[in-house]
Formats: C-alpha cells, structure tokens, sequence
C-alpha cells in the first residue's frame, strides 16, 4: 500500500532520527536525561572527580599507637652524703603534716623524706611504686644504685627504674616498654635497672612524670633515726603514734634464725637442685637451674621462708605465677609456679602462707621453685638455709 507524501516524510525523519540515536549512543543519551536535571549548587560548584583525581588522592596518614612519655632530662644534682633510711611509713593516703611530726617526735630523727607511691600493676602483675625527685631521693638509696648519674638521669629524662628481680620475672629488658599504673596502665620504658633497698618497691619514676601511674602524694615516708638505733624498735615506736592509718616497715632487718622457716614442711625432697642441669623441656640441652625445686602435691599451701616485703606477685615468664619477697638486707626470695597467689602486697611474716603449690607455666608437673637472691646475686637456697639453722630433706 502506497502511503500518502506527508507519512513517508514523517517515516523519514523518524529513521534519520533513530539513525542519529545509534551514532551518538546510549550513553550519551543517559548523559542527556541526567544533565536534563535540575543541578544543586553543590553539584555545579563540585563535578565528579575523573579517575585521575582519584589516583592523585593522598595516602590516609596511619594513627599513631601510644608511647611512653619522655623529654630532654633536667640536670641531676651530684650525690651528696648518703643517707641510711631505717624505717618505711605508707598510707593509702597522704599523710598529713600532724602525722608526719607524729611520727618524727615519736623518735628522735635525723633525717625524714616524704614521697609519692601506690601499688600499681606492672605489666600483667602487681608491685610498689614510688614517685621521686631523682636529685634528692638517689641519696637515700645503696652505694652502687646511689653513684650511679646515668641511672638518675634516665629518671629525670622520663624513663623508670625496675628493681632486677622484677625485670627479671617480667622478661623486661633494659631498654624495653612496660605498662605502668594503679587502674589504667600506660607504657613505660625500662630506661635502669636498680636495687632500692626498699622492701617490696618493685618502680621508681620522677614526680614530674607519675600522674599516668596514678601514685598518692605524700603518701609514704623514709626515716632515720639516731645512730645505733634499733630499726624495729623505731618502726614499732612509729607504728604506735600512727595507728592503723599507715604500716610501717623496719628497713634492716638481721636474718636470723628466729626468720626462717622451711619453705614446705612435711613436702618432698629437693627434686632438682642449683646449678647446671639438663633441661627437663628440652632434653639435650643444659640449663642454669637459679634455684631449688621441691616435690609437693598439687594445691598444697607455701609458706614464706623468710620475713619481708612483696616486691611483686603476679604472672612471670617461665614461672607462670611468681611471688618475690624482700628484707631491707638485700635478701629475697623466690617461689614459682604457683596454682594460686594469696599474698599481692604488704609485709609478710615468716610462716605465713602466700600460695597454693601448682605446675604453671615451664614445669613438668606440681612443685614448688625457690630462690634467694643476696644482694641482687641467686645463691643456693638449700646452702643458704642450712647456713641459717634450718634443716632440709635433699
């Protein structure tokens, strides 16, 4: 059938109209229908960006993880003369100026220096801490610890000192982080290792740097007394003007007889010994054995073997669980491997049960590890004891 002139015009500019469609696409019709819209002011002043704009996109800047605190150490004063504390008072809180002059005119003092501390957790245990002026409080610590500047400096610089023992259960090394604090620990760098003197102080940091750590100020008092003073009989006078709003600990305590107990009466014998031995973990292979091991059942109470001070009691490696026991003459000891820890701070007394016997962490079955350190140096604990009057079973 013919159409009429107007129709095939009509049917004409519709094919060139469909033709002209397929030489431009549909992508640019789409193109069409959005650019058609209605434009925001945003979208004018800010067009898609092209893929190179993505590809110039700067890298995200990664955020940085915690550090210790640290800056450029103030100047520590040179030692002067040493001094010799003989008592140490703590509270939980400060201790007010009337109890401070309770405590100095209940015995005729020489000398008496007020300090921060607090019990903190370090690392995955528990200690004491004490916040210090470096150029004052070296001072009052050993001859070795208090000679030496670099120790101090490292101090006043904003890194902390961890007594050895401590260190040691912690397998902090010298350089290393830490975490420090009474409720949120923060990290620490172990910029010395130091011997205090002071029972059961496990870190020493500067005053500037220990509000992380969460201390109280004035809480904890060294005292001197009049030479050829009795240390018990001072801490005794003291703890009898104060009360029980402090504790008050004898800083030179002679170990004698009177102070010792076997470690776990009525237990087996020495199973393993001091010294060299072939490593029961990995045969084949000796080991420095730093203390006595002493067959027990599992659960069985631990009795401390000598009075004094927690320094730490917690987690350890190799250990599992470990207590550290310390008396003002240099004299600590060790148990390890602990099911259960009953003491975490605080003075200890001879005979007193401080954990449950167990097999945590490198141990082949339940038994107690006991060391004594003398002087920062592991000695042989059954010498040692027999030296002291006590009678083991090997």
């Amino acid at each position: 059938m013919q159409l009429p002139t107007r129709h095939r015009v009509l049917r004409a500019v519709l094919a060139w109209l469909i033709g002209l469609i397929a030489l431009v696409g549909g992508g640019a019709v789409a193109h069409a229908f959005v650019s058609a819209r209605p434009a925001s002011a945003a979208t004018e002043a800010a067009p898609p960006p092209s893929r190179t704009a993505f590809a110039a996109r700067p890298t995200p800047v990664p955020v940085p993880t915690p550090t210790y605190t640290t800056h450029p150490a103030p100047a520590v004063a040179p030692l002067g003369a040493r001094i010799v504390p003989d008592v140490l008072v703590q509270s939980a809180q400060t201790l007010s100026p009337a109890q401070v002059h309770a405590a100095l005119y209940a015995i005729t003092a020489t000398h008496a220096l007020q300090l921060d501390s607090g019990q903190i957790h370090l690392g995955s245990g528990v200690t004491e801490a004490l916040g210090v002026d470096p150029s004052t409080f070296r001072a009052w610590t050993p001859a070795g610890t208090a000679d030496s500047d670099p120790l101090w400096q490292s101090v006043a610089r904003g890194d902390v000192a961890v007594a050895h023992a401590v260190a040691a259960a912690l397998a902090v090394p010298l350089g290393g982080v830490t975490t420090a604090g009474a409720t949120t620990p923060v990290p620490e760098r172990v910029g010395a290792l130091a011997t205090t003197g002071i029972p059961g102080v496990g870190l020493i940091i500067d005053q500037l740097d220990e509000a992380p750590l969460g201390l109280v100020p004035g809480s904890a008092l060294l005292v001197t007394a009049t030479p050829g003073s009795d240390p018990v009989v001072t801490a005794a006078e003291i703890q009898s003007a104060l009360g029980k709003a402090a504790t008050v600990t004898p800083l030179r305590v002679p170990v004698t007889d009177g102070h010792l107990q076997w470690v776990a009466p009525a237990y087996g014998p020495i199973t393993s010994p001091f010294g060299w031995r072939n490593n029961p973990n990995d045969p084949g292979h000796p080991e420095f054995h730093g203390g006595i091991d002493i067959g027990a059942p599992l659960g069985a109470p631990i009795y401390a073997a000598a009075a004094g001070v927690v320094q730490y009691a917690g987690p350890a490696s190799g250990f599992g669980q470990e207590i550290i026991l310390t008396n003002a003459d240099g004299v600590s000891t060790v148990y390890g491997h602990m099911e259960k820890i009953l003491v975490t701070s605080g003075p200890v007394k001879v005979g007193q049960p401080i954990a449950l016997v167990g097999a945590e962490g490198d141990a082949t079955g339940p038994h107690l590890h006991f060391e004594v350190h003398v002087g920062g140096t592991r000695v042989d604990p059954a010498a040692w004891l027999v030296a002291h009057g006590v009678k083991i079973t090997r």
